[in-house]
């Protein structure tokens, strides 16, 4: 059987203004239950009213993913910032799945970059999110 080539995605949305972010839990445990499973990595930063998510793993899969999840009525403005194959180190550092708050504008810039740059300025910004310890098996 064939390797298939690592890819790599970032979007970012908006909570729906019909949704409370209380559903934020429920989409981090579903997350890291179902990506796990599918072979998806991930890295979900909510800052209250944006999720912004980096992916990687086959691109069927991760293609699979973001098709649900731009469908999703929990998430509006969906706005992809980069796709294609994995270049670099993975922003992951050998987790499965990572969450992350953010408690300023820091998502700002990413939102208005596209491409690498915007995996490159996200990268800089995820030590100075809070994040969950990662869990055993991670």
């Amino acid at each position: 059987m064939p390797v298939r080539e690592r890819f790599q995605l970032l979007y970012i949305s908006r909570l729906s203004p019909a949704t409370t972010p209380a559903c934020v839990a429920e989409i981090v445990r579903t997350a890291r239950q179902r990506n796990q499973a599918r072979g998806i990595g991930s890295l979900l930063v909510f800052d209250g009213l944006r999720f912004c998510q980096y992916l990687e793993g086959d691109a069927v899969a991760v293609g699979a993913l973001v098709e649900r999840i731009h469908a999703d009525p929990r998430h509006d403005d969906f706005s992809l910032l980069h796709q294609g194959p994995l270049s670099g180190p993975s922003l992951l550092k050998g987790r499965n799945f990572i969450y992350a708050l953010c408690y300023d504008d820091s998502l700002d810039s990413v939102e208005q970059t596209r491409g690498t740059h915007a995996l490159d300025l996200l990268a800089g910004l995820l030590k100075t999110f809070d994040q969950d310890p990662a869990l055993p098996g991670e």
